[in-house]
């Protein structure tokens, strides 16, 4: 479980959205737009989670992360030749309030028929690797410093409904029968 502090800059959170065969850009804008029109009706909190996505179609360069780049290229990594969405931010996860948010966030996206699956990184940093040893980490061996787990949806929420979600954990979300509301 994520523990309510703010560290910063080696926070992370990433989405990749996933699609179910080819898109046309009507698709992608579809999806970005549940997820904008979500944003618009959570007026209750102003730091919450939809406000912590921020859209990326190129890596970003950022002169003190030296997170967001192998991020970005991992995530490049899983998408291949596919279409796909990526979110990429520096922030920190409230447990109290942002996990029913990133709940809603995951089925929003993975309900929509385009979308084939879904993957989601918290990254809480690497406390024990000095950031002039993860500057010169290649990809696989920044992998090897995260864990991956598949599930579906209803695996997924049951895993935040039981506490259960990790730090440094990609979890790639797929489509299951039932939905959350």
């Amino acid at each position: 479980m994520v523990k309510h502090r703010k560290t910063g800059a080696y926070e992370h959170f990433c989405v990749l959205i996933f699609p179910q065969g080819t898109w046309k850009e009507a698709d992608r804008d579809n999806v970005r737009n549940l997820i904008r029109e979500k944003l618009r009706n959570k007026n209750d909190t102003y730091y919450n989670i939809f406000n912590k996505l921020t859209y990326r179609d190129q890596m970003p360069i950022y002169a003190d992360c030296h997170i967001c780049q192998p991020i970005y290229k991992m995530f490049e990594e899983f998408k291949g030749n596919n279409d796909g969405i990526l979110y990429q931010g520096h922030h920190y996860l409230i447990p109290e309030d942002d996990f029913d948010d990133m709940k809603s966030l995951i089925n929003i996206i993975i309900s929509h028929d385009k979308v084939k699956k879904v993957y989601l990184l918290y990254l809480d940093g690497f406390r024990e690797i000095k950031r002039t040893i993860l500057y010169d980490m290649n990809l696989e061996e920044f992998k090897g410093k995260l864990n991956f787990a598949k599930c579906n949806i209803n695996d997924f929420i049951l895993m935040i409904d039981n506490n259960k979600f990790k730090n440094r954990t990609v979890y790639e979300i797929s489509k299951s029968r039932g939905v959350y509301n």
